[in-house]
Order: C-alpha cells, then sequence, then structure tokens
C-alpha cells in the first residue's frame, strides 16, 4: 500500500493527536478541528479518520454533547 508521503504525514499528526497525554476532551476538539480542516481542503479520508478517533474518544470519556457534535460532522 503506497500512500503518497504529504498523506502519510497527515495521518500520522492525527495519530498522534491521538496518543497524546492530554486531557480527552482537548484532544477530541483537536481532532475536530483537524478533520475540518481536511474535509475543507477536500481530503475526506482523512477527516473521516479524525472524526473516527474523536469518536473513539469521546466514548471513552462519555462525552455526549461531543458525540453530538462528532454526529452532525459525520451525517
Amino acid at each position: 500500500m503506497d500512500i503518497d508521503p504529504p498523506k502519510r504525514w497527515k495521518l500520522f499528526k492525527a495519530e498522534l493527536v491521538f496518543r497524546m497525554p492530554q486531557e480527552s476532551r482537548k484532544k477530541i476538539k483537536r481532532l475536530l478541528r483537524l478533520g475540518d480542516e481536511y474535509m475543507n481542503s477536500g481530503e475526506e479520508e482523512l477527516a473521516e479518520h479524525c472524526y473516527h478517533l474523536s469518536r473513539r474518544l469521546a466514548e471513552e470519556a462519555r462525552a455526549v454533547h461531543l458525540l453530538k457534535k462528532i454526529e452532525q460532522r459525520t451525517r
């Protein structure tokens, strides 16, 4: 599976945010912003990946209001 270098870097950036030692709610918001940036630039796969990671964190943190925001973005 060959991924072009800029896309690989962006994927790594999302994974790095996911694994950073930080409060879950801050990581979720940061992943949402990153996903919005990717969506606006036309990279829907990367945006969906960011939204998926943020959903996982929100479910673990039981952040219902953030889950609703994620659902609005993924419709």
